[in-house]
């Protein structure tokens, strides 16, 4: 095992026990917000400092970041997960804190046994090229999904009606409905 596997596995064990312990529940600092996996851990180069003085291309997660989303502002959000592609941005957005917390824990799981397997380059070129088929599939269907959401309508003072922007709905003004 290469000293960069090492470090990545010590942090990588480290944020498992965080996470089972707690860590990313709720902070007595901060209550009002919930707390942002890696990004809230002392794993993170910025960690508590907002001016954020170091690139995340400094960080032993970038490698678990596809290539083509690693210039994101926080690239570590882009993670995948699980098989399905799901990320950390991907749970913040549609997930809850223990759908979150348990794809993080498998994956936390799954990247530890793997490191103390020992490297296979093949496998895992493999497996990122299957990540990165499975992140555009999810895209993919969520754009569908979102392109064939059903309008919503919604009234409008003096009793208007209109269906959302952008549906092609029609506008309808209530001298017309008599």
């Amino acid at each position: 095992m290469t000293h960069d596997d090492q470090d990545l596995l010590d942090l990588l064990t480290f944020e498992l026990k965080f996470l089972e312990d707690g860590g990313y529940g709720r902070s007595p600092h901060t209550p009002w917000r919930r707390q942002r996996v890696f990004e809230d851990s002392l794993t993170c180069p910025n960690f508590g400092d907002p001016a954020r003085p170091h690139p995340c291309g400094e960080c032993l997660l970038l490698r678990f970041v596809p290539i083509e989303l690693r210039d994101q502002q926080s690239p570590c959000r882009l993670i995948p997960l699980t098989p399905k592609g799901e990320t950390i941005d991907y749970f913040y957005r549609c997930g809850t804190q223990i759908e979150l917390e348990e794809a993080l824990a498998g994956w936390l799981r799954k990247e530890i046994s793997n490191l103390q397997e020992g490297p296979e380059d093949e496998k895992n070129s493999n497996v990122l090229e299957q990540i990165r088929r499975q992140q555009w599939l999810v895209l993919a269907e969520n754009l569908y999904f979102l392109a064939n959401f059903p309008p919503r309508e919604r009234e409008l003072p003096g009793g208007a009606r209109t269906v959302r922007p952008g549906s092609h709905g029609s506008r309808e003004s209530p001298d017309s409905r008599r």
